[in-house]
C-alpha cells in the first residue's frame, strides 16, 4: 500500500524556480534529505520488543536541521521570530516540495514518523535548534512577500476543516484523517493533534496541528446542519446527507464535505 501522498509532484518549472529564488534552502534540503533516510532505516531496525532502536547522533540530522533553519530564515521564507507551530508548519511544506522533484520517499516517511508521532520530542528539538541559530540570522528579517515565493510555500491543504462522525476532512482538498489518527489535546492550547498513529499512514499534505478557528463541528438538529463557508465563513443551513455538495449563497464557493 502506498502513502497518500506518493503521487505528489511538481512541475519542473517549480523546481527551477525553487532552486532559482530560495538558493540557500536548495543547498541544504539534500542534506536534510540523506540524514532523513538515514534515520529511516536506523527505526526499521528493530529491539527484541519488536520497537525501533532509535536515531543515532551520528545520522546528522540535527546538524542538517539546523543548516535547514538557517537556510529558511535566510531565504526569507520564515521570521526566526515566528511561532514554533508555523516553522514546523513550514518544514512539512519545504520537505514536500523537495519530494515533490523526485527526491527520496523514505525521508519524507521519517519525517512523518518524527514529527506527527513523536510531536513533544520534535518540537524539542526545533525549539532547540531555533535557539542555537539567532546570533547567525538578521532576527529583524521579514518573510518575503514575494508572489511566487509565496505561491511556492503554499501548502496543499486549506486550514479550513470538518468534524464527520469517523473522520475529520479538508472543505477544499481532497484530504481526510481517520479517527484513531488524531486526537483533541488542551495543552498549550485547545486544538486537533494528527498523528497517524493507528494507521501509520503519514500524509504529509495534512497539518500537524489543526486549532478550534479551523476544525468546525457542524450543529445539526432535525435534519438540518449549520456550516461555515470555507472562504467568507457565511453560515449555511443545508439538509443532512452521509455526504454533502454546499454552495455557499453569499460567494457562491462550493465545497463537499460528510457527516
Amino acid at each position: 500500500m502506498e502513502y497518500p501522498f506518493e503521487k505528489y509532484r511538481s512541475t519542473s518549472r517549480d523546481k527551477e524556480t525553487f532552486l532559482k529564488l530560495l538558493p540557500n534552502v536548495s543547498a541544504a534540503l539534500p542534506e536534510y534529505f540523506r540524514a532523513l533516510s538515514v534515520a529511516h532505516h536506523s527505526i526499521e531496525q528493530k529491539n527484541m520488543f519488536n520497537q525501533p532502536q532509535g536515531i543515532h547522533q551520528s545520522t546528522g540530522l540535527t546538524s542538517s536541521l539546523n543548516l535547514l533553519l538557517v537556510a529558511m530564515v535566510n531565504d526569507r521564507v520564515i521570521s526566526v521570530n515566528a511561532e514554533l507551530v508555523k516553522f514546523i508548519d513550514a518544514l512539512r511544506i519545504l520537505v514536500l516540495k523537495w519530494y515533490s522533484f523526485g527526491n527520496d520517499l523514505k525521508a519524507c516517511v521519517y519525517f512523518g514518523y518524527y514529527y506527527y508521532t513523536h510531536k513533544s520530542a520534535s518540537e524539542h528539538e526545533v525549539r532547540q535548534q531555533l535557539d542555537a541559530i539567532r546570533f547567525l540570522v538578521d532576527e529583524s528579517s521579514r518573510v518575503s512577500q514575494d508572489p511566487i515565493i509565496l505561491q511556492l510555500m503554499k501548502p496543499p491543504n486549506s486550514r479550513r476543516w470538518f468534524a464527520a462522525e469517523s473522520h475529520i476532512g479538508d472543505k477544499l482538498y481532497p484530504l481526510t484523517v481517520q479517527a484513531g489518527d488524531f486526537a483533541r489535546v488542551d495543552l498549550p492550547r485547545p486544538a486537533y493533534q494528527v498523528s497517524f498513529k493507528a494507521s501509520q499512514m503519514f500524509d504529509l499534505r495534512v497539518p500537524i496541528t489543526l486549532t478550534d478557528q479551523e476544525l468546525e463541528r457542524p450543529q445539526i438538529s432535525n435534519g438540518k446542519a449549520i456550516v461555515s463557508c470555507p472562504a467568507c465563513g457565511q453560515k449555511c443551513r443545508i439538509d443532512v446527507y452521509k455526504r454533502m455538495e454546499i454552495k455557499c449563497p453569499t460567494c457562491q464557493q462550493v465545497w463537499t464535505q460528510s457527516t
